[in-house]
């Protein structure tokens, strides 16, 4: 019990650090990608490695022995005197092509921390913690009117962004009769995402460089939202269960504060602090999941509806909100989780395929994201339910036309789940 006790206070306590951790990484670049210019940056993809690695499909996934973020229902599959601790992290590289350049990037992120329990028979609860967005990029454009050009010189304007945004999650799972069970959570969002602008002009005659105009647009963001969930088992035995879920977050408005200042010279010129009506968007998510003992597969749909007006940046930006789609698939197969002889077939092997398109249209062109995934799980030891899961995805985003840029991107993902009824809840005999 004595054992039991500290290995929950240590995950309670790193759960608890966990938001400092995350905070601090804000304050840097997370992502690269020209994309995160306009809104509030690129969204983290959600789930486990696990999940990650299937592709993303979970709505529907049910386990007793891992936690699913994607749905809060699938907590009341937890099993009675057990604990679950999962933490994850992502390294990605990043190759940006447009028709004249290219350029490469490298980031590391940690992906998610959660802890999950059981209440009461057929009711579990979790706590999360994961970054929801990421802002990042540095931007650097030559003038090419010739009559600044002529009159002032050599004129560059740099642009950079960083931080984003995080999410906090806490919630029930329900099983309200055997083969149904419902979920609530409630969602804190929280962060900050700091615009930079400087111009810099080389003057024709005279030496240096002279700085003309300089400004930052900071946007701090805290705000709760609610999220919810269903899932039912057409199909629960033994040997197969097959499982639809839903979940539904309702929109509204993030009203991030808002502060801009802009200065020439070291003169200030402006400074203004608001509420902003950034409205994020409502979402639904639809899948089915289908398990035996040793195989695994599902798919999910999720809608977004991202066409709030007071998104909109103005009639200047070539920038368009539009409500988005998301079709992802996956399967996973376990040979035999119990052998003894062989350890290839005590793991875990996974692939999957993501579609989605991008909440921004740019110079009024869709943009859209195909992932390709895969992924292994590795149990820490023979018979154990805790397990080491290792995912890789291979992206590939926008296009070179319309003066857009492609991003090829790859990212390895890794897991580590701990199942508390392996050891923690094992009584101890002395003799």
């Amino acid at each position: 019990m004595q054992s039991r006790n500290r290995i929950v206070t240590a995950a309670l306590t790193l759960f608890m650090a966990l938001p400092n951790t995350i905070l601090a990484q804000s304050s840097s670049i997370n992502t690269f990608s020209p994309y995160t210019f306009y809104g509030i940056g690129d969204f983290n993809t959600p789930g486990t490695s696990c999940v990650r690695s299937m592709g993303g499909a979970g709505v529907a996934y049910r386990s007793g022995t891992q936690i699913n973020y994607l749905n809060p229902a699938s907590g009341s599959a937890m099993l009675r005197q057990s604990f679950l601790f999962n933490f994850g992290a992502e390294g990605a590289n990043y190759y940006l092509k447009n028709r004249e350049t290219t350029s490469s990037y490298n980031s590391f992120n940690i992906n998610n921390i959660g802890i999950q329990f059981p209440v009461a028979r057929g009711i579990g609860f979790s706590m999360s913690v994961a970054p929801y967005s990421s802002v990042g990029y540095r931007v650097t454009k030559r003038e090419e009117n010739v009559k600044i050009v002529g009159g002032l010189g050599d004129v560059q304007y740099h642009y950079s962004g960083e931080g984003g945004i995080t999410q906090a999650k806490a919630g029930f799972g329900v099983r309200v009769i055997p083969r149904l069970s419902l979920g609530a959570e409630m969602v804190y969002y929280f962060g900050n995402i700091n615009h930079g602008y400087l111009n810099v002009i080389t003057r024709i005659t005279g030496e240096g460089d002279h700085k003309t105009m300089s400004g930052t647009h900071e946007e701090q963001i805290s705000r709760i939202f609610s999220n919810f969930g269903v899932q039912y088992d057409f199909i629960a035995s033994p040997k197969r269960i097959l499982t639809a879920g839903a979940t539904f977050q309702p929109g509204g408005k993030l009203k991030p504060k808002v502060t801009q200042f802009l200065s020439s010279e070291g003169d200030t010129i402006s400074f203004s602090s608001f509420r902003s009506d950034f409205v994020m968007a409502s979402s639904l998510s639809a899948g089915v999941f289908f398990q035996t003992p040793k195989l695994g597969a599902g798919a999910d749909y999720m809608y977004q509806n991202w066409g709030g007006k007071n998104n909109e940046n103005g009639s200047a930006d070539p920038v368009r909100y539009v409500n988005t789609h998301s079709v992802r698939i996956g399967a996973q197969y376990t040979p035999d989780r119990n052998n003894i002889r062989y350890m290839l077939r005590r793991w875990t092997y996974r692939a999957g395929f993501r579609y989605n398109t991008y909440y921004m249209q740019l110079n009024k062109r869709q943009i859209d994201d195909k992932v390709i995934t895969c992924g292994v799980g590795f149990p820490l030891r023979r018979g154990s339910l805790s397990e080491l899961d290792l995912g890789l995805e291979f992206g590939q985003r926008g296009t070179t036309q319309k003066g857009l840029i492609r991003e090829n991107y790859f990212k390895i993902s890794i897991g580590l789940n701990l199942f508390g009824a392996d050891e923690w809840f094992m009584k101890r005999k002395y003799n």
